[in-house]
């Protein structure tokens, strides 16, 4: 692409453009493959809920645009930590919000809330997007399960293993044409 430039016929740049985009999608399928298979035992470390959801909603700006989500944060307490694997909590937070965003079309709100409950942290992912259907639902942690024309059908799938591994759980909520909520319940302490 760099030595095309800009000078280049338009059928090069868009086929070299194509090119890029496919072989993109290939290494984020390999990606969400080589997570599933290799599924690494968590490092507990102290970790402050509300930085690590901002962190996580800021590396997805990188890749979408979010400039018509609107974004609502709620702590109670204001300040939660807990132990886990920093990585692969922001993975699941990431690949949580990423979904949202693409059931809302890039227009809507996000809304997480997170609440302390004796020893565990239960913490409410919402979107407003347009809701699945039962049988979605029920599926929707399996691997290779997808409703996405470019999905891999990995994704909540890791999210369900990631969850399990910090002696957690994870579910579903969602009527269709009302949005959607995960529901995350997480031990404060380490195992």
């Amino acid at each position: 692409m760099k030595k095309a430039g800009e000078d280049s016929p338009e059928y090069i740049t868009k086929g070299l453009g194509d090119i890029f985009s496919q072989t993109m999608r290939v290494k984020s399928i390999v990606a969400d493959l080589l997570e599933f298979a290799r599924g690494r035992e968590p490092h507990f470390m102290a970790v402050e809920l509300r930085g690590l959801i901002a962190g996580a909603y800021k590396h997805l700006e990188n890749t979408k645009n979010l400039t018509d989500i609107a974004l609502h944060i709620e702590m109670l307490p204001e300040e939660i930590v807990l132990y886990a694997d920093t990585e692969q909590i922001e993975q699941v937070f990431i690949n949580l919000f990423s979904n949202a965003v693409e059931a809302m079309a890039g227009k809507g709100a996000l809304s997480i809330k997170a609440v302390e409950e004796d020893n565990r942290v239960k913490i409410r992912v919402a979107d407003t997007g347009p809701g699945m259907s039962r049988d979605t639902v029920e599926k929707i942690f399996e691997p290779f399960f997808t409703t996405k024309d470019k999905g891999t059908g990995l994704g909540l799938a890791i999210v369900f293993n990631i969850i399990q591994k910090h002696r957690g759980e994870i579910t579903v909520e969602s009527t269709e044409g009302t949005g959607t909520t995960f529901i995350i319940s997480l031990p404060k302490k380490a195992p």
